[in-house]
């Protein structure tokens, strides 16, 4: 929940320092303006680079989070020198007062940070088409609320998934070998750990080989780790179940759907769980950088960040920034024909998931929500984010199972169909 007392205190800062508004989302394209604020860097060692939204500069300053000012001010972003005690930090403080998880991205070098606040990425997306619909609709009525549930009580019982905790560790390994299990059925699905330097806690990536555009990926991701926001700490107790075990468990439906059907893509499949997003995107960075220097024709993306929260208002709500604006309209066309319940849009803010990072690297990306914003759940962070929180069941959760099977097929495609 936003603190108005800071808000106000920001807007009055603002206006003392005459500073400009804030330009649009990078993926509405930045505003070239002369950069400001720029010191030579000491690159002490354990240092990390983040970059924030500029807009928010002076709630930060406000705060006492940093003793220093942004080391450069560059079109709509800010970039600051941390130490990695001030990037835990940062993450509770982003999540207290915009309401985000994450809300900024952190890099390991200056250099990396830079190129990114210098970087135009371009986003070539679509077409989008519904046109398997006898195929999705046999697949949507096999999603279970029963297997959700199971998914979100298992990650809940490890201690934390922190991304440098032994737990951490242990839940990325729990969940390679359940998606290899569950895909077991699907020839050529391979999985594995996508190891990052810097921390522990590895990605997972369950790959469904394409059978006539193997080159083409479609990615279905969630974030796989949990904070607990007052403790942050390798021992401390971060259940996670919304944030985001329900993501997790999403896709881990939509795994077991498409392998008990043997359906065989066109294009590949890929499901993600990403590692350290709670402290600036980190794992997604990795992976969407990775992507892209490879050259990857990454086709659509979707992120699942949070599912089993009934907030105020639809059932379904995507987001609007940091996303494509073609991909998330036919997302909607999706919810329509395949998951049966209403939905609406809403507004995360700078870096607020990991769909910002494959944004930000030219991959045209979407994202799902259990709620607006305003009506989040506000126990996430904290030991109370639990299955009891949200009721003790998975069912909010089913229609966005139902999307992702949508979401994997209709933009895959079929090269055989389903056998079963």
């Amino acid at each position: 929940m936003v603190n108005p007392i800071k808000t106000i205190l920001a807007l009055v800062l603002l206006t003392a320092q005459g500073a400009v508004a804030a330009g649009p989302d990078f993926d509405q394209g930045r505003i070239d303006i002369p950069s400001m604020n720029i010191r030579p860097s000491s690159e002490k060692a354990g240092s990390l680079w983040v970059t924030l939204d500029r807009g928010e500069v002076a709630t930060v300053s406000a705060s006492n989070l940093f003793a220093q000012e942004p080391i450069r001010v560059s079109g709509s972003e800010a970039m600051y020198e941390v130490s990695e005690s001030q990037l835990l930090g940062l993450s509770s403080f982003m999540h207290d007062t915009f309401n985000r998880c994450g809300g900024f991205f952190a890099y390991r070098t200056r250099a990396e940070a830079e190129a990114d606040l210098a970087a135009k990425a371009t986003v070539n997306s679509g077409p989008y088409t519904v046109n398997q619909k006898a195929v999705v609709a046999s697949l949507v009525a096999k999603v279970q609320e029963a297997g959700i549930r199971s998914t979100i009580e298992t990650l809940a019982a490890f201690n934390n998934r922190f991304f440098t905790s032994e737990t951490g560790v242990e839940a990325a390994t729990w969940l390679q070998g359940r998606w290899q299990a569950l895909a077991g059925n699907i020839p050529g699905a391979t999985t594995q750990l996508f190891k990052h330097q810097g921390w522990r806690q590895p990605s997972v990536i369950l790959t469904i080989p394409g059978v006539e555009k193997p080159d083409e990926i479609v990615v279905l991701g969630g974030h796989l780790d949990s904070i607990n926001g007052m403790e942050r700490s390798n021992a401390s107790r971060a259940p996670g179940a919304d944030d985001n075990a329900s993501g997790i468990a999403v896709l881990t439906e939509a795994v077991r759907v498409l392998g008990t059907s043997g359906l065989r893509p066109s294009r590949t499949i890929q499901f993600m769980g990403y590692a350290a997003e709670e402290v600036g995107l980190r794992g997604s960075q990795d992976i969407a950088k990775q992507a892209a220097k490879d050259g990857k024709k990454v086709v659509a993306v979707i992120q699942y960040d949070m599912t089993n929260f009934r907030g105020a208002g639809e059932s379904i709500y995507l987001l609007d920034d940091n996303v494509d604006p073609k991909l998330t309209a036919f997302l909607g066309t999706l919810i329509e024909t395949y998951a049966g319940v209403p939905w609406s849009t809403t507004r995360c803010g700078y870096g607020c998931s990991d769909h910002a990072s494959w944004t930000r690297n030219g991959f045209p990306a979407s994202a799902a929500f259990e709620s607006t914003f305003e009506g989040m759940n506000h126990a996430l962070h904290t030991v109370r984010d639990t299955l009891a929180t949200t009721g003790g069941t998975a069912q909010h959760s089913v229609a966005f199972a139902k999307l992702a099977v949508a979401f994997a097929v209709e933009i895959a495609k079929t090269a055989v169909p389903a056998t079963k």
